[in-house]
């Protein structure tokens, strides 16, 4: 997404009228964002970034089938699922896979699990749980909707978990981050996990959207958290 597109949203959020729900609650956060459908999207609960014609799906479904082969991934935990709009179309392609979709939204969790009873998912707050290992957990456009704490214990519990590998979004834009304006409802912006303060080292694949690293190269984030 362009630099313009996001602070345009960044506008349409600090316009609507916020809940009475404590910001630093994020279940309540994102609950209401769904129930509501806040991203404004007839075709999925979460997003236009997650609809069958999105430039960041089209990106994801040609970057996880590389990595897959490439590093000989065999189980994914996808953090978070939202309302899986999109990955059926990876998992039929790699139905060896072993999936996970985690998501902090109760209800979003037990209607995928209606729909998808052959899915596994499992309701997850990742700033303050850990989930089960797998060889990849997988991140699509989740940190930029955190405040600068949430994202090192996001990242944090990732790591904890066990995984080898976290493929994460991380916008290559050439701007400084910034933290989230505000922490209430689909609040994002641009973040480069790649520049201050994150300074991640170089990984093993970066197209400016999707950036791919050992998590053995992260262990500082867990210092960080702390």
């Amino acid at each position: 997404m362009s630099i313009k597109r996001f602070r345009s949203r960044i506008r349409k959020f600090l316009r609507m009228k916020p809940t009475s729900t404590d910001p630093r609650d994020l279940k309540a956060r994102f609950t209401d964002v769904y129930e509501r459908r806040c991203w404004g999207s007839s075709e999925s609960a979460s997003g236009p970034g997650s609809t069958l014609d999105s430039g960041s799906v089209h990106r994801a479904l040609l970057v996880l089938p590389q990595m897959v082969e490439r590093y000989g991934i065999q189980s994914i935990a996808d953090v978070p699922c939202g309302d899986f709009n999109w990955m059926p179309q990876f998992l039929k392609n790699h139905p060896d896979i072993e999936y996970t979709g985690y998501d902090i939204v109760d209800g979003l969790i037990a209607e995928n699990q209606k729909r998808y009873p052959e899915v596994s998912f499992r309701a997850l707050d990742i700033t303050t749980q850990i989930p089960a290992r797998a060889d990849l957990i997988f991140s699509k456009d989740m940190v930029n909707h955190l405040v600068e704490s949430d994202v090192w214990k996001a990242i944090a519990n990732m790591i904890r978990s066990g995984a080898t590998y976290l493929l994460i979004t991380s916008n290559g834009d050439p701007v400084p981050n910034e933290e989230l304006p505000r922490n209430f409802g689909g609040m994002s912006r641009i973040l480069n996990l790649r520049i201050a303060p994150y300074d991640f080292p170089v990984p093993l694949h970066d197209d400016g959207y999707l950036a791919m690293w050992r998590t053995s190269d992260l262990a500082f984030v867990l210092d960080r958290a702390a």
